[in-house]
């Protein structure tokens, strides 16, 4: 595509167009490549693993393409997933839309459809909130949303941003948010729909550029990144940092199974921390050799427990001699914990999914009605046997299990409610003693002023309450007569009455 924004063959969507830091700025610094987006993003992040990589994709609901999701972006490289367009809503849980190994942070428009930023950042990577515009239902402001992230000894302000249309005049306040908060920080990203194009030389893109500029920032080169059927290419899902020179690449590549935008992309020269590996320490009882377990606990000396008077003693002893046997024939050992991103998710229904990106991309470059009927059925296929394989493995994973495991299960996928610890975690523990033990100081004179207000307060004509004695057997049939199996320690007390 030339800079005048007409179309050209090879800048349709079954592209990737990728900058490098040793590049110019001429069109042959693009690489071009008709991969499925998992395997573009492996190939552009595979030479840079010791970078912060991030991502940013306009994704038109994250409910919708989850599955996408889940496929496109299983890759250790990447550091950050920005997300415009959610259409996500405060009612649904951050777990039903999780990707292994990351942290959702949402900023909801709520009311309305439409709309809504995220982040999804690596899970080991330490943050926190620093601005976020506030929870609107209307679809003509605004929404950012920043946070910043510890690297090491160095800070990193990461934003995403979207603007609902070209209609929406959010310069004066985002110019304002970018005054306040990146001069205290040396490092800054911010990628998003500024739904400003800068193939224009309009009014809003020379307005967009001076709010850059006056903020010390820059605008990294992409080419259009909206290809809309039979519409002029546009470049609306921009990239702005602080220093050009940190970046070691940068990029975009169509994503076609999640909008008509391009999903764009960089890799930033700072060192993000190594994962922990996380590690499990359980017995494998399954693998025991029952008949070797058996005679190891027949020669056991299990007298030594009568030599000993004390019942604590006597329980220490009974203890040691058991563990001593199950650490033998199964014994605590480490156990790498492994999150499948999707364990309905077979290679049939990868494959199937190609196709249907590969029906959309074409249905993009020949927006043709054949073609548009072949997608569609591609569509809905895909759609409906991901939907079934989802809805059969929760079937699998809830029938005639445990009920501990199956809820375990349940809040896994978001269902159930979350268990929050409402607890201030920097309470001061003598100030709260220092209350409860203390006297509280009333003075005299509210104190007659209280009790006149109760002695003037009309008696109520009730019974009068008094104690009456209750039998034995009394309380033995009440605690008999409940039929319940939730109510466990009574249950307990009505066996040990019988």
């Amino acid at each position: 595509m030339d800079s005048s924004g007409t179309n050209s063959a090879d800048s349709q969507s079954d592209h990737f167009l990728s900058f490098s830091s040793e590049s110019s700025d001429e069109d042959d610094s693009f690489h071009s490549s008709s991969l499925p987006l998992r395997d573009v993003l492996n190939s552009v992040f595979s030479d840079v693993p010791k970078n912060l990589n991030i991502i940013h994709i306009n994704a038109q609901s994250i409910p919708a393409h989850y599955p996408d999701m889940l496929t496109a972006f299983d890759n250790q490289n990447i550091h950050a997933i920005l997300v415009s367009e959610t259409w996500l809503k405060p009612c649904l849980p951050s777990t039903s839309y999780s990707i292994p190994g990351f942290q959702l942070v949402r900023n909801d428009r709520v009311v309305r459809t439409g709309g809504g930023i995220a982040i999804y950042i690596r899970s080991h990577i330490p943050f926190h909130i620093v601005d976020i515009s506030p929870p609107t239902s209307s679809s003509d402001l605004a929404q950012h949303l920043f946070i910043e992230l510890t690297l090491s000894h160095t800070k990193i302000l990461l934003g995403v941003f979207y603007s609902p249309s070209i209609r929406v005049d959010y310069f004066s306040a985002l110019e304002k948010t970018l005054e306040d908060i990146t001069p205290l920080y040396d490092h800054m990203v911010l990628m998003g729909d500024f739904n400003t194009c800068l193939l224009k030389n309009d009014t809003r893109a020379c307005h967009l550029r001076s709010l850059v500029d006056a903020c010390n920032l820059h605008i990294l080169p992409l080419k259009a990144t909206h290809y809309f059927p039979n519409s002029t290419p546009s470049l609306l899902d921009l990239m702005i940092v602080s220093s050009s020179e940190n970046i070691a690449q940068h990029g975009q590549c169509s994503a076609d199974a999640f909008s008509y935008h391009y999903l764009v992309y960089l890799s930033y020269k700072v060192r993000p921390p190594k994962p922990k590996m996380k590690l499990l320490l359980q017995r494998n009882f399954g693998g025991m050799n029952i008949d070797e377990l058996r005679q190891d606990a027949a020669d056991t000396d299990w007298s030594m427990i009568d030599h000993v008077g004390c019942i604590d003693e006597k329980v220490a002893v009974f203890n040691t001699l058991l563990i001593n046997l199950i650490d033998k024939h199964a014994p605590i050992r480490p156990v790498k914990i492994k999150h499948s991103p999707a364990p309905w998710l077979t290679d049939d229904l990868k494959t199937l999914r190609n196709k249907k990106n590969s029906a959309k991309s074409k249905f993009k470059m020949i927006p043709s009605d054949h073609n548009r009927e072949k997608y569609k059925l591609l569509r809905n296929r895909c759609n409906r046997m991901c939907r079934d394989a989802q809805r059969r493995h929760i079937h699998k994973s809830v029938q005639n299990g445990n009920p501990a495991r199956v809820w375990k299960f349940l809040k896994s996928i978001g269902i159930g409610k979350s268990r929050n610890d409402p607890t201030p975690k920097d309470i001061n523990i003598d100030l709260l003693n220092k209350h409860f033990s203390s006297s509280a100081l009333i003075d005299d004179a509210t104190k007659a002023l209280t009790l006149n207000q109760l002695s003037s307060c009309p008696i109520p004509d009730y019974p009068s309450f008094v104690f009456s004695q209750l039998s034995d057997c009394n309380v033995k049939k009440n605690v008999l007569s409940i039929a319940s199996n939730a109510v466990v320690p009574f249950l307990q007390l009505g066996r040990m009455l019988k």
